[in-house]
């Protein structure tokens, strides 16, 4: 029996997932120890941008969604218009844990808990448009 190539594809991208979570976690902690230097914050953009790029390719739309707001807000961060405060990173943390649990619900099934997602990314568009809701975060729910 073949192996679908697609399938070998997909699951190479969970394996990359799992890279680029640990190398968001490490960063954000990092980060939050008083490391936030340009190679660092680059590093954490890049595991969000990469995470997103490869659900975009599977039509993994609650996962693009969700890593198309953390990013944003991490670029705001990479361009100095946003400070990597206490608060902010204690966001950014709570949505590496979401980001984490959208990856393990798009590779094994199952649901996510999407009120929770969703307040999570209101709160990082907040951080970049203070006063605005769920902003770049709207679209089919799932």
């Amino acid at each position: 029996m073949a192996l679908d190539p697609m399938a070998a594809i997909r699951a190479t991208f969970f394996v990359e997932c799992e890279e680029q979570l640990g190398e968001l976690e490490s960063g954000l902690m990092a980060m939050e120890s008083g490391a936030a230097d340009a190679e660092t914050v680059n590093a954490v953009f890049r595991a969000v941008h990469s995470i997103k790029g490869g659900a975009g390719a599977f039509a993994l739309d609650e996962l693009v969604r969700f890593a198309h707001v953390f990013e944003t807000t991490l670029d705001g961060v990479r361009a100095g218009r946003l400070q990597a405060a206490p608060a902010m990173l204690q966001i950014m943390l709570r949505a590496a844990d979401a980001l984490s649990d959208l990856v393990r619900v798009a590779r094994d099934g199952g649901t996510s808990d999407a009120e929770r997602v969703k307040a999570l990314a209101a709160e990082l568009a907040a951080l970049i448009n203070p006063g605005s809701s769920v902003a770049g975060c709207r679209g089919r729910d799932g």
